[in-house]
């Protein structure tokens, strides 16, 4: 490759990069709407402050300490980032020799826009009755170290159990390729977490028990919401190639759009007729979840299985999700989003799609391994991704409890009950999302 062509490939990857960033930022906006419109209308400048702060704390964080931790340098240990080179993003782009063309600057971006959309899961869980102030310091723990670590273990060179790791990753590394277990377990964990220290929102169980119904204020937001983040998704998935100038991943990233699809969309539908055999609604939030639901199924594998095996995780990932959202319910934990059935349910069985439909051609797994569903080598991919799921929720887990715990002896996790009865948005921010009054008449 002569200089001229280097440098265009190098330009290439770098704006590619950003460009996946973008759309995996744009995510937030879609989360906003889709945990605004769910949330009851006084509560909803509660629910986006939490949202915009997320990003702009997530950002300062991130810089300082997260991407330090999940990508050090070349004398990392394998459990965290221990080298000093992307701590405060050390680079060197001021030198005669620096030849990335700032692939290094839209790798921090590209990482930071997986971050924040961690931290964002957590909010739908512990939403309408957390104090901000909780809610951010819980927010700085998670993108500071917990999160991090996750990704270090699971993405980075010299992590536990990356496939990425050329010396002796566990059982050749896992295959989470976008990160159903590294973003959404993470912040489906976080969120069921905190869901059970905050207890559930007044009224939303009956005195003997049952679920009271605790409807959002607005379908249109939901769904709007839920489009964009779908939009989002095709910089996570595809975006995740990190390259396509300098590789031939292209048809990686086609292929992964494919399965992004079909994934969505089987999910979706299977949900709805699940929901509609119980309640004989055809019922928009369900359809909406679905589609998370099935884009979360799909994250960990959708470079390594085939069409067909897309439709089929998005099939049981639909299912799923309605089964684990009435198990929370039974359980009598309050999580007003479903972030622990879309985000961390749905992310362990994306984890374990991988080890059953993993293509044989497509496993970057250091041992060859692939799905049990493809006759070949041994050892199947599942014990790996079976390893990956029970490390993740015990870190996470564990990292939580003591955070939410903390949190809930200090007297600063939720707010007072005549707050949350009259809405935070009237008790802590200034007023009324919607100005519903109506203007004086004219003289």
């Amino acid at each position: 490759m002569n200089a001229d062509a280097a440098l265009f490939t190098a330009k290439g990857d770098t704006f590619y990069l950003i460009w996946a960033a973008v759309l995996v930022f744009f995510m937030q906006c879609g989360f906003a709407m889709v945990e605004a419109g769910t949330v009851r209308a006084k509560n909803t400048k509660n629910i986006l402050i939490k949202n915009l702060l997320d990003a702009c704390i997530g950002a300062l964080i991130w810089f300082a300490t997260g991407m330090g931790i999940a990508f050090g340098d070349s004398t990392d240990s394998p459990y965290f980032g221990t080298g000093v080179g992307n701590y405060a993003l050390h680079s060197r782009d001021w030198s005669a020799s620096y030849t990335s063309e700032g692939y290094d600057w839209a790798t921090w971006f590209f990482q930071f826009t997986f971050a924040a959309t961690a931290a964002t899961i957590v909010s739908g869980g512990v939403a309408e009755r957390c104090a901000l102030s909780a809610y951010l310091a819980y927010s700085v723990a998670l993108t500071g170290f917990v999160y991090p670590v996750v990704v270090h273990l699971v993405w980075d060179s010299e992590g536990l159990l990356s496939a990425f790791n050329s010396g002796s990753p566990v059982l050749g590394g896992v295959i989470d390729f976008a990160g159903s277990g590294v973003v959404h377990m993470t912040g489906g964990i976080a969120a069921f977490v905190g869901a059970i220290f905050l207890g559930p929102r007044i009224g939303r169980f009956s005195a003997e028990g049952k679920p009271m119904p605790m409807p959002g204020h607005s379908s249109v937001l939901q769904s709007l919401g839920v489009f964009i983040l779908w939009l989002g998704w095709y910089g996570f998935n595809g975006g995740s190639t990190l390259a396509v100038f300098s590789s031939a991943y292209s048809r990686d990233l086609a292929r992964v759009c494919v399965t992004t699809t079909l994934g969505a969309a089987s999910a979706a539908l299977t949900s709805v007729m699940i929901a509609h055999q119980f309640t004989h609604v055809w019922d928009v939030s369900a359809v909406g979840n679905g589609i998370l639901a099935g884009l979360v199924s799909i994250t960990a594998n959708c470079v390594v299985i085939e069409p067909w095996a897309a439709i089929v995780i998005g099939m049981f990932g639909g299912a799923i999700y309605q089964g684990a959202s009435k198990l929370v319910l039974k359980m009598k934990v309050d999580d007003p989003l479903d972030a622990f059935a879309v985000h961390g349910v749905c992310g362990a069985w994306g984890l374990v799609a991988s080890g059953v439909f993993c293509r044989p051609e497509y496993s970057y797994n250091g041992l060859g391994s692939h799905g049990f569903v493809y006759p070949g080598a041994q050892p199947d991919l599942l014990g790996i991704q079976i390893v990956t799921f029970l490390i993740i929720t015990i870190w996470v887990g564990v990292c939580s409890t003591v955070i939410f715990g903390s949190l809930r002896l200090a007297g600063i996790l939720r707010v007072p009950a005549e707050v949350e009865e009259a809405g935070m948005d009237v008790s802590k921010h200034g007023g009324e999302a919607y100005d519903l009054s109506v203007p004086p008449a004219k003289a």
